[in-house]
């Protein structure tokens, strides 16, 4: 990904989708972004509740172990369990890989439960209840259920099989107790073995030399949107008041559920187009009539890539400005030095020695707030490219050009 104050183009996003790839290894989805991504897969009555909960700063359930993790499980759970149904595995390894599997499945569960049923998130008694869903604020049990579905595809980079962390959790036991039995393998063949099993996040990450990589140009697309969207939420700069009439503007929380939403729908259609195509491609009638409607609808995949692209610069020019706000910080402490100084040399009748520096600094604050003062200008365009956009269902069928 692009370092601090280093801006991306939207050649540069499409050129990453298309790759299913981001360059560098950027930090994982704060829980918060990874819950409004999740938000994405609800109904747009449950998805505005996140989102108001969200911008009220109301409790949303966190698993001890993150979001991110949580994917990872969901990802070896279902490799082992696809391995397990199609491959005949040795009598002494298959105890381990169910017994494997049984933690994993225990460690899903614990995070059902904090999204769920979770004490502390949403109320329990009758009347909070009553009062939060008068507040439109509550997230029904039904509503958490889907919240969980949907946080089990939270965008995390492929993990490569090339290089071990120490420590790994799935790693460490089935290669512990797999070299006991096996003793003679060396160890490469069982590093192999338990990503054959449990898939590449049973290994823990490695180097990649060319970037993190994902499972397709839709889970880039929605990575790169919760990336910026924590770089920018993060941001001393963004939360100073400076951009507090920016703040009032644009709704970020609101913003990645909506990206979400759309991006989670294109990837929907596009499932069900190939379905289409492959179940009616004897008639070439039919075919011309999907192609038609994908060319009509391309368009919207250049939306989105905008859509995120406005959330870079958006995070490139926060990142600028807060350099601004730190020589600004550094000028405030020297006017109070120079202020004493000033004082002492009243004193002693000298005054003018504090006069001229004083104007100095007084033209270099004045240059930092005029600074500043474009920065905002800049982020009010920035904020004019995200909404607010205009409110529309996408049709049944669609897939995005790339």
């Amino acid at each position: 990904m692009s370092a601090p104050n280093r801006s991306v183009t939207a050649d540069d996003l499409r050129q990453w989708t298309n790759e299913s790839r981001v360059p560098g290894q950027p930090p994982e989805l704060s829980d918060l972004a990874c819950i409004l991504i999740a938000a994405g897969y609800l109904a747009p009555t449950a998805r505005s509740v996140v989102v108001r909960r969200a911008s009220l700063n109301l409790p949303l359930p966190s698993p001890s172990n993150g979001y991110s993790e949580l994917r990872r499980v969901q990802r070896s759970i279902v490799h082992a369990e696809k391995y397990l149904g199609t491959t005949v595995l040795p009598n002494l390894v298959q105890p381990i890989v169910r017994s494997r599997l049984a933690t994993l499945n225990r460690r899903r569960e614990d995070a059902h439960r904090a999204v769920v049923t979770a004490k502390g998130v949403m109320p329990s008694g009758t009347r909070a209840v009553r009062r939060e869903r008068r507040e439109n604020v509550y997230l029904e049990i039904d509503e958490r259920e889907q919240l969980f579905s949907g946080l089990l595809c939270t965008p995390v980079p492929d993990r490569p099989t090339g290089a071990r962390k120490a420590g790994t959790d799935v790693f460490d036991k089935f290669v512990g107790v797999v070299g006991q039995v096996g003793g003679r393998g060396p160890r490469r063949q069982v590093e192999e073995m338990a990503a054959q099993v449990f898939g590449p996040d049973a290994i823990g990450g490695g180097t990649a030399a060319r970037g993190a990589s994902f499972a397709d140009g839709y889970e880039t697309l929605l990575f790169i949107a919760g990336h910026y969207y924590d770089r920018i939420r993060n941001n001393p700069a963004w939360l100073s008041d400076h951009f507090e009439m920016q703040r009032v503007q644009v709704n970020l929380h609101a913003e990645l559920a909506e990206i979400a939403s759309d991006i989670v729908a294109l990837r929907a259609l596009r499932v069900d187009l190939d379905q289409a195509k492959n179940n009616g491609g004897f008639d070439r009638g039919f075919i011309e009539h999907i192609e038609a409607r994908e060319s009509a609808l391309r368009p919207v995949w250049s939306e989105l890539i905008d859509r995120v692209h406005a959330f870079s610069e958006i995070a490139s020019t926060v990142e600028s400005a807060s350099i601004e706000l730190r020589l600004l910080d550094e000028f405030d402490r020297a006017s109070t030095i120079d202020a004493r100084i000033d004082h002492l040399l009243s004193r002693s009748g000298d005054r003018e020695i504090g006069a001229d520096h004083t104007r100095r600094l007084s033209q270099q604050v004045r240059s930092g707030e005029e600074q500043l003062r474009v920065y905002r200008d800049v982020l009010q365009g920035n904020i004019a490219q995200l909404g607010p956009s205009a409110q529309r269902e996408l049709p049944e069928r669609y897939e995005p050009g790339r």
